[in-house]
């Protein structure tokens, strides 16, 4: 071999190694060239075999990265398929077997069920082999009253499960469970996510249906209430007696829908007129019920005789054996004869207010409230009114009524408006003290119910 063929060599072979990186002998002589030459060979040859090694391990690896991709779509489409399907009905239970399906598709299992409890129905529907079912259907009942998901990846017996309760903190409405029965599916934390995603869509399925219903039967019952309100205010007198010697009016505003609250005026054959006002304990319709029931005894009563001490018995009787025990009604009831002549019964109400000149009388309770005891034994008192007198009768509702500071409005504020208005009709000094306490509570929901009598004797 001549030099320059055997530098062109040595070179050749130098050249090649530093490209794989690997580190040889400097070559000054044939037989150093051909034991490298040699050890470069056996390095390439192995360096290819792994490089095809390599090679091999990343298409694995890319082609699991693309089945992660491919199962990540289906299950996307799939949620979003279900999405759509469990947003075009308002009935859950209509879309179970769709669901299955979808689901189906995404996860591959080959067993699923799904157990649905609305409004004390129970809906089933599975999908899937049929040998499962049973099989299913018992793990699905073993499992519907956990609050979290059971998760079987695999089973060589039974199949890997995953079991998805429907439980929200709004309620527990039954049960999602997918199976790999009869297979060697192994469910991965993928699977569990798609499920658990699916279940949390029909949960806010179920909860929207639940919301809706709720929202209709909200408006039935405030259509009913609406009507029971109609009907309850037809029941207040909007006329009162004509008479020269009297001025009277009055105004009751329940603190929602109907309340407890009355008010009435009667004018006897002997020319006397039998005033009521009346506070039944409670608001709502319980209140509104009793406060029905008050109105015919009084008008059924009150036309039959004029002895407030007989009226006063009878109520108490039968408000005490007719309702519940608890249920009772404060109430003042009075008889004016045309000189003046005033007899009252103040059964645990607020004062009886008397305004003459600048000062006001306080006419204070002269029994128990009606139905407390039920013995009917109650004082008649008599009082003279004089031309110019007024009498202010009112319920609680009146100076309970608290601002945004949570202060009452009192029995003070209420005499300063009196007396503020005293010179007005009977019409007018009733809506003065309404528009007072109702711009003193501005804000606040009214507490009770507020009613107000006025009779001025002139």
């Amino acid at each position: 071999m001549n030099d320059e063929v055997f530098q062109k060599l040595s070179k050749a072979v130098t050249d090649v190694a530093q490209l794989v990186g690997l580190k040889i002998l400097p070559i000054n002589d044939v037989e150093t060239l051909v034991s490298e030459c040699t050890r470069v060979t056996e390095y390439l040859q192995k360096w290819i075999v792994d490089q095809k090694s390599n090679n091999d391990a990343l298409q694995q690896l890319i082609d699991a990265q693309l089945e992660e991709l491919t199962a990540t779509y289906e299950g996307l489409s799939a949620l979003f398929e279900i999405n759509k399907i469990i947003a075009s009905v308002n009935e859950p239970w209509m879309i179970l077997r769709n669901v299955l399906k979808l689901l189906k598709n995404a996860v591959n299992y080959s067993a699923g069920v799904i157990i649905l409890n609305v409004d004390e129905k129970s809906y089933y529907e599975y999908f899937g082999i049929s040998e499962a079912e049973d099989y299913i259907k018992r793990i699905a009942t073993e499992h519907i009253k956990d609050e979290n998901t059971y998760f079987v990846d695999y089973n060589k017996d039974s199949g890997g499960f995953i079991a998805v309760p429907l439980y929200a903190e709004f309620g527990r409405y039954g049960i999602l469970l997918i199976s790999g029965y009869g297979t060697k599916k192994i469910f991965t934390a993928g699977d569990k996510k798609i499920t658990e995603a699916v279940a949390q869509q029909l949960l806010t399925a179920v909860n929207r249906y639940i919301m809706l219903q709720r929202e209709i039967e909200k408006r039935k019952l405030e259509e009913q209430l609406q009507i029971a309100r109609n009907i309850q205010q037809g029941l207040l007198p909007k006329q009162f007696p004509a008479h020269e010697k009297f001025d009277i009016s009055a105004q009751s505003v329940p603190a929602i829908q109907v309340g407890g609250d009355y008010y009435d005026v009667i004018e006897a054959d002997d020319g006397s007129f039998v005033c009521c006002i009346a506070d039944v304990s409670g608001k709502g319709l319980p209140a509104a019920l009793i406060m029905s029931s008050f109105r015919s005894m009084f008008r059924l009563s009150g036309k039959i005789s004029t002895d407030l001490k007989k009226l006063a018995a009878q109520f108490d009787k039968m408000i005490h054996e007719d309702f519940e025990t608890g249920r009772f009604i404060t109430s003042i009831i009075l008889r004016i004869t045309p000189d003046g002549t005033m007899e009252y019964v103040n059964a645990g109400h607020d004062p009886l207010y008397v305004l003459r000149g600048n000062r006001i009388i306080k006419l204070e309770s002269t029994g128990t409230p009606f139905g407390i005891l039920g013995d009917g034994w109650y004082d008649v008192e008599k009082f003279k009114l004089e031309y110019g007198d007024i009498l202010i009768a009112y319920t609680d509702g009146v100076v309970e009524a608290r601002n945004i500071s949570g202060e009452e409005y009192g029995f003070e504020r209420l005499q300063e408006t009196i007396m503020v208005n005293r010179y007005l009709k009977a019409s007018d000094i009733v809506q003065r003290i309404m528009d007072s306490v109702f711009e003193f509570s501005h804000g606040v929901p009214q507490h009770d119910d507020t009613t107000i009598l006025v009779v001025k004797y002139e």
